[in-house]
């Protein structure tokens, strides 16, 4: 198998990324299909990147050049795709966060394992070439043991009212420290034990939500005894601001900068190496400028695990655990105290 036949389910601005990727943007993959409950938006995707169109995922299914499915839809929206994927028994690529609750996670997770199908999930920093290389750098030990990471994310404005709602989307906590969580568990090769996190809103009209927050800042401790501290807002208005630190016993890197993706280590041996306000272009949000070719990267490692028959970079696994941690930060910031974790290990006990 040279390439895979990729459909596409949900076409919001995340769907079509993918979309666009696979057909145009991904020598491994074919785009053969979309689909979307909207006909009019189904239509016009299929018309400008040369594939098939449906607003019925059983019916797309029936598509024979289907080989994986990518499932974008709206959060609250994946458990009846990501199932029908899974029961066709398809390799699956599903935006992050797997579901929106724990309890749709713990059953997504327990179908995509009765199914016994591939499945990535789209966390995006794990693909981008900064943060693949800081990986690199740490597992070579340049800054020794880790025992802390912190960062930002930071977007210039608030994301659609959804995303803000605890309710619906899962708040800050889940609509983006979910990333940092995840890539904090992929750095430090380690699970969290305990999570302390606050909320609190400043700037932005909190239009109405319950337990609406424009910053939130979440402390956690790793089972190993290292510690983290991350801090999210949507007010940024100097730009989109997304940085890492990784600090070891003999050094530290950071990811990211306010212009650039760059990387700088910071070490007695080296002294300070830096190889080098991210803002949307034209009708491109923030975030995807800033993550374009991780992007690309993560359809390109989804195809090529299928062709290869190797493990997915990000699993179910991966969307469980991040979740876990989210959910015990809004349960901090809700009760003001630190909440333990308990859940599986998948990086050491």
């Amino acid at each position: 198998m040279d390439d895979i036949g990729i459909a596409v389910v949900g076409l919001g601005r995340m769907g079509y990324v993918h979309a666009y990727n696979a057909a145009r943007m991904t020598r491994e993959a074919r785009l053969v299909a979309v689909c979307d409950r909207q006909e009019s938006i189904a239509r016009k995707a299929a018309e400008e990147l040369g594939c098939a169109f449906y607003t019925d995922i059983n019916r797309m299914l029936e598509h024979n050049s289907i080989d994986a499915v990518c499932v974008a839809t709206p959060t609250a929206h994946h458990t009846e795709p990501v199932t029908v994927v899974a029961m066709a028994g398809k390799p699956l690529f599903c935006e992050k966060p797997l579901a929106a609750s724990l309890a749709d996670t713990l059953h997504l997770v327990k179908v995509i394992k009765d199914a016994g199908i591939k499945c990535q999930i789209g966390f995006t920093k794990r693909f981008d070439p900064a943060y693949v290389e800081a990986e690199k750098i740490i597992e070579e030990g340049f800054i020794g043991k880790p025992v802390y990471i912190g960062g930002y994310s930071r977007d210039p404005v608030p994301p659609p009212p959804w995303a803000c709602d605890p309710s619906k989307g899962g708040g800050l906590f889940v609509d983006m420290l979910l990333h940092d969580f995840d890539i904090a568990r992929f750095l430090m090769k380690d699970e969290v034990a305990t999570v302390y996190a606050d909320e609190a809103n400043l700037v932005v009209d909190g239009r109405g939500i319950d337990r609406f927050a424009d910053n939130v800042i979440v402390n956690l401790h790793f089972r190993r005894g290292a510690l983290a501290a991350f801090h999210a807002s949507i007010h940024a208005e100097y730009g989109y601001d997304v940085r890492t630190e990784v600090f070891g016993s003999k050094g530290s890197i950071m990811i990211g900068g306010l212009s650039s993706a760059e990387v700088t280590l910071c070490t007695l041996e080296k002294g300070i190496s830096k190889p080098k306000t991210f803002r949307a272009e034209g009708n491109t949000p923030h975030f995807m400028v800033r993550f374009k070719e991780a992007y690309m990267r993560e359809m390109a490692g989804f195809a090529e695990c299928i062709i290869n028959d190797t493990a997915p970079i990000s699993n179910e696994d991966d969307a469980l655990e991040a979740f876990r941690v989210a959910v015990a930060a809004a349960e901090s910031a809700g009760k003001k105290m630190p909440v333990a974790l308990k859940g599986t290990a998948s990086y050491g006990d």
